[in-house]
C-alpha cells in the first residue's frame, strides 16, 4: 500500500511520549553502544523506557501533552488546499467514483486461473460420498 501525500504546508502531528524520549536519547545511547544495530537500540531505548521512575515517566508525558496542545492549535487554524482533507492528508478517492471499483471487484479478469484449494476441501470432495 502507497503512503498518502501530505500537504507540505499542514502541521507536524504530534509525537507520543515514548518518540519523544526515543528522539531525545537516541544519540546518547548510540554513544554508550555503539556495535549496536537498528533494531538492537530500539529495544535498547523501549527497555530504557519501560524501567524508567513514573516522576520521569510524567514529564515525557507532559512534553507530549505540550506537543498535542502545540499541533491542535497548529490544526485549528489550517486552510487545507484543494485536495487535502482537514488534516492535511491527500484526498485518494474523488467523489465520482464508486465504491466497488476502489477496491478491484469490478477488475476481475473472467479468464484468469483458478486459485488453488486447499488440501480440507479436496479431503472435502475426495469424501463427500461416504459423508452422505
Amino acid at each position: 500500500m502507497a503512503k498518502t501525500s501530505r500537504d507540505p504546508g499542514a502541521p507536524k502531528r504530534n509525537m507520543s511520549a515514548y518518540l519523544l524520549y526515543q528522539n531525545a536519547m537516541r544519540d546518547q545511547f548510540k554513544a554508550l553502544n555503539p556495535g549496536m544495530t537498528f533494531g538492537q537500540l530500539a529495544k535498547y531505548t523501549s527497555a530504557m523506557y519501560a524501567e524508567m521512575p513514573p516522576a520521569e515517566k510524567e514529564a515525557w508525558v507532559a512534553r507530549a501533552e505540550a506537543d498535542k496542545a502545540r499541533y491542535l492549535h497548529e490544526l485549528a487554524s489550517y486552510v487545507p488546499p484543494p485536495g487535502y482533507d482537514a488534516k492535511g492528508d491527500a484526498i485518494t478517492q474523488g467523489p465520482g467514483k464508486s465504491s466497488s471499483s476502489s477496491r478491484g471487484k469490478s477488475d476481475k479478469d473472467t479468464n484468469a486461473p483458478k486459485r488453488n484449494m486447499s488440501a480440507y476441501l479436496l479431503y472435502q470432495n475426495a469424501m463427500r460420498d461416504q459423508f452422505k
